[in-house]
């Protein structure tokens, strides 16, 4: 007879599941017992089999092709198969139909037959209970570390672990010495108004290691990075913080609220795009049917242009659009006045979410001894987190751009003509709407009343 092997663990063994290769060393040593020819081993490593699993299991998916009629399904125990009842139906009935016999911990069944069928379910519906008690499990102790504000989920950038010597388990995050520095230097040389691609491209250049070898420093990821909360110390569980963490913050949260409203200014891109090398492109927009303009420059023409994309609508020499916008920016930021940043203010808001987490913590441990419904908590609690957002949003209107502020004030000139394309484009993002209109003058003409520059609309949630 021949026989198919089909081994599977996953990632959340529980102490009860072998190893694959045990696994198949015992099914083939079942096979050799029995006089069977093992024709093949299909294995899915890692691979969970509740209904709850996320990731694909090949192997599984290809016993509907390797199977045929007379062969054995060899499986070390009924769970490797499925822990899901509707699957294991679906892989019972195709045995059955192609007389397909399996043997789960050395035991011989035949899906045709009525007591097999209803011992190899039952095994099934244990198997999912089973599962379901895992997951049950795995969530209380989220929930409960969510609750104590203990560490969850993958180690971040500029932490290591500290174990608990008698059990092994991760006791904390710490500060890592060779890798917080790297943190708060990006940090501090974005809010002092340096662009990510900059700072990436000196990172790569020094030869930092990055958080995850092989990947190279990238202005997304940096973002990605500095917007997480666990840097103020603040635990998040599904997108939502929950509070305090034990773990001892890097910066401020009144910090990480400034950095998070400075991201969100719709005036920034998280891309500079492949290549860029012209001030306006994607920036300035057609003064007749509103489409961004792209830069024209093919050999033959003897002055590039800015022409609009969609229906060449409008064309405008590129370094005479280019000049005066830049006047004009320099102009505005050289008469730029910007407001310092209220700490006060600032310092009362972050006392007010404190606060407000101090609430939510007390209503907490009311549930928890059951003073109150988890209906009047759940209301309770919905209402002292959007006092938290409220506030949170408030810190995040209040921060103004770091760009700007480097850049602005009697010296605005120099310090413009040091920055890259890069941090020019956002400064005009940041601060005016480029429209190009038709020509007033004749086509072979420029006007700066052709050039319409209006303030940027910046709207921050």
């Amino acid at each position: 007879m021949r026989a198919i092997i089909y081994c599977r663990v996953s990632s959340d063994q529980t102490g009860k599941a072998k190893s694959v290769a045990d696994q198949e060393r015992e099914c083939r040593a079942v096979c050799e017992r029995e006089g069977w020819s093992a024709a093949e081993v299909l294995t899915d490593n890692d691979r969970g089999a509740s209904r709850w699993s996320t990731k694909d299991r090949p192997a599984y998916r290809r016993l509907a092709e390797v199977l045929r009629p007379g062969d054995v399904l060899v499986l070390w125990e009924a769970s490797r198969a499925s822990r899901d009842l509707a699957a294991y139906v679906l892989l019972r009935d195709l045995c059955a139909s192609r007389g397909v016999k399996w043997c789960v911990s050395g035991k011989l069944l035949d899906p045709n037959s009525g007591d097999d069928r209803f011992g190899s379910g039952l095994d099934a519906l244990l198997a999912e209970r089973e599962a379901e008690q895992i997951r049950e499990r795995v969530l209380r102790g989220k929930r409960s570390a969510a609750l104590e504000g203990r560490p969850n989920g993958r180690l971040p950038y500029g932490f290591r672990r500290r174990f608990d010597p008698n059990t092994g388990r991760t006791e904390r995050w710490v500060h890592d010495p060779a890798t917080a520095p790297i943190v708060m230097e990006i940090i501090e040389r974005f809010l002092a108004g340096e662009s990510l691609h900059a700072v990436a491209r000196d990172l790569t250049a020094r030869e930092v290691p990055p958080p995850n070898e092989g990947v190279p420093w990238k202005a997304q990821r940096i973002r990605t990075m500095i917007s997480s909360p666990t840097y103020a110390g603040l635990r998040a569980q599904h997108g939502q913080i929950t509070g305090k963490g034990t773990w001892d913050a890097l910066v401020s949260e009144e910090t990480h609220h400034r950095i998070l409203g400075i991201l969100a200014d719709p005036a920034r891109r998280t891309s500079a795009g492949p290549g860029v090398k012209h001030l306006l492109t994607g920036i300035a927009t057609c003064g007749v049917c509103g489409s961004g303009m792209r830069f024209f420059g093919p050999k033959s023409l003897k002055s590039p242009t800015y022409l609009c994309a969609e229906n060449s609508c409008v064309r405008r020499r590129a370094q005479l659009v280019d000049d005066y916008v830049e006047l004009r920016m320099i102009a505005l930021l050289e008469d730029h006045d910007i407001a310092p940043v209220d700490d006060a203010q600032n310092g009362i808001l972050v006392a007010e979410i404190e606060r407000q987490r101090q609430r939510l913590d007390h209503f907490i441990q009311q549930l928890a001894d059951e003073q109150i419904t988890d209906e009047s908590f759940q209301k309770l609690e919905k209402a002292i987190n959007a006092k938290i957002s409220a506030a949170a949003a408030k810190i995040r209107r209040a921060a103004s751009s770091p760009l700007t502020s480097r850049i602005s004030g009697p010296n605005a000139a120099a310090h413009w003509a040091q920055l890259d394309i890069v941090d020019r484009r956002q400064a005009i993002r940041e601060h005016l709407s480029v429209r190009i209109l038709p020509s007033s003058v004749g086509t072979r003409q420029f006007s700066i009343d052709d050039i319409r520059l209006l303030p940027a609309e910046r709207t921050v949630d």
